[in-house]
C-alpha cells in the first residue's frame, strides 16, 4: 500500500483500525511528542547548515565585483544574472549538507518508530485471532506504516514548524520523502523479524516474545537509509552540478 496523500493515510489508519483492531493515534501523545523533541538535533543547527552556504555564496558573489575585470552594462549582467546563479549554488549546498546531517537523526526516529511499534504490539491479544503466520508479513508492514504516517510524521512535522523559521517547510518535504520510502522499503526486515519470530516456534499468544522480537527489524535499516538518502539527495547533487555548470560558464564568459 503506497502512501502519497492525506486521503491515502486516512485510508491507512481506518484500514489498520478495521483489520487490527487498534488505534494508532493513540501513540501520538504528548509524551511522545516530548521525547521527539529531545530526541531532534537538528532543528537546532538547520539555520546554520542552509543559511551559511547562502552567506558565503553571497560574500564570493561581492568579491567578484573585485575580482573581475567589468565594464559598463557588465556591471548589471554580472550583478542580475551572477546573484541569482550563485544563490541558487548556496541553497543546492546548504540543502546537501542539511539533508547528510540529518542521518542519524532519521536513524533516531525509525528506532524510535519500531519502538512504538513494539508497544503496538503489546496488543496483541486484541488482533490475535487475525493474525497467523502466513498474513504476519503483511500485518507488520500495515502496522509500521500506520505508525510512520499517522504518528511519526505529524509530530515530527509539527517540531520542524515550532523549531525551525524560513525553510521548516522545505525540512518538512524532505523528512517526509525520507520516511515514505524508508516505510516502503522496510520489507526486507519484516523477512528478518519473522524468522526471529518462528525460528523457535514462537507463537502469536505470546505478545511479551512477539514484542521483544521487534528490534530485529532495525537490522537492514543502515542499508535502506543509504537507499533512500541517494535517492533523496541525487536531484540535489544534479540541480547542484548543473548550477556550477552554468556559474563557471557564466563567469568565463564574464571575464
Amino acid at each position: 500500500m503506497k502512501i502519497r496523500t492525506k486521503k491515502d493515510v486516512e485510508k491507512l489508519d481506518h484500514r489498520i483500525k478495521d483489520e487490527l483492531g487498534i488505534d494508532v493515534q493513540k501513540y501520538r501523545n504528548e509524551k511522545t511528542i516530548e521525547n521527539f523533541a529531545e530526541l531532534l538535533i537538528f532543528p537546532k543547527y538547520v539555520f546554520n547548515w542552509v543559511i551559511r552556504p547562502i552567506l558565503i555564496s553571497i560574500v564570493i558573489f561581492i568579491c567578484g565585483f573585485f575580482i573581475f575585470d567589468l565594464v559598463h552594462i557588465e556591471y548589471l549582467i554580472y550583478g542580475i544574472v551572477g546573484l541569482i546563479l550563485f544563490l541558487t549554488t548556496g541553497v543546492f549546498t546548504g540543502l546537501l549538507f542539511l539533508v547528510q546531517k540529518m542521518k542519524s537523526d532519521i536513524l533516531s526516529i525509525l528506532n524510535y518508530s519500531l519502538d512504538i511499534m513494539k508497544s503496538a504490539a503489546t496488543d496483541i491479544n486484541h488482533i490475535k485471532n487475525q493474525v497467523n503466520k502466513e498474513n504476519q508479513k503483511e500485518v507488520l508492514g500495515l502496522l509500521f506504516k500506520g505508525v510512520i504516517h499517522i504518528v511519526i510524521i505529524p509530530m515530527v512535522s509539527k517540531i520542524i514548524s515550532d523549531q525551525v523559521l524560513f525553510v521548516g517547510g522545505i525540512v518538512n518535504r524532505i523528512i517526509k520523502k525520507i520516511l515514505t520510502l524508508v516505510s516502503d522499503k522496510i520489507n526486507f526486515d519484516e523477512e528478518r523479524l519473522i524468522q526471529e519470530l518462528y525460528k523457535s516456534e514462537v507463537q502469536l499468544d505470546a505478545p511479551k516474545n512477539h514484542s521483544n522480537s521487534i528490534p530485529s527489524a532495525t537490522t537492514g535499516l543502515e542499508k535502506i537509509m543509504d537507499f533512500t538518502f541517494g535517492v533523496v539527495q541525487f536531484p540535489l547533487k544534479a540541480g547542484l552540478g548543473i548550477i556550477l555548470l552554468f556559474l563557471a560558464l557564466f563567469l568565463y564568459l564574464i571575464n
